[in-house]
């Protein structure tokens, strides 16, 4: 099924929209039907930006794990009385 990227001459706003058969889209914030279809990337997928997402990957969970022992410390803290 195919997807295309779309930005409405109209109001601006871009999206995706699934078009069947010869249906015409509309766009989904204002419902002009005056669309300028846009060239979409393709994604790339390799070995490089595979261990690109797993090193931002593990960034984010030692920073969520020390956010939610900073949390806990916190509510041990308050609760001490």
């Amino acid at each position: 099924m195919p997807i295309y990227d779309f930005k409405c001459a109209d109001c601006g706003a871009q999206s995706e929209i699934l078009v069947r058969g010869k249906e015409v889209p509309a766009c989904t914030a204002c419902g002009s039907e005056t669309l300028e279809r846009l060239l979409s990337l393709p994604a790339v997928k390799s070995a490089t930006t595979k261990a690109l997402s797993m090193q931002a990957a593990k960034r984010r969970d030692a920073r969520q794990g020390t956010e939610r022992v900073q949390e806990q410390l916190r509510y041990e803290r308050s609760h001490d009385d």
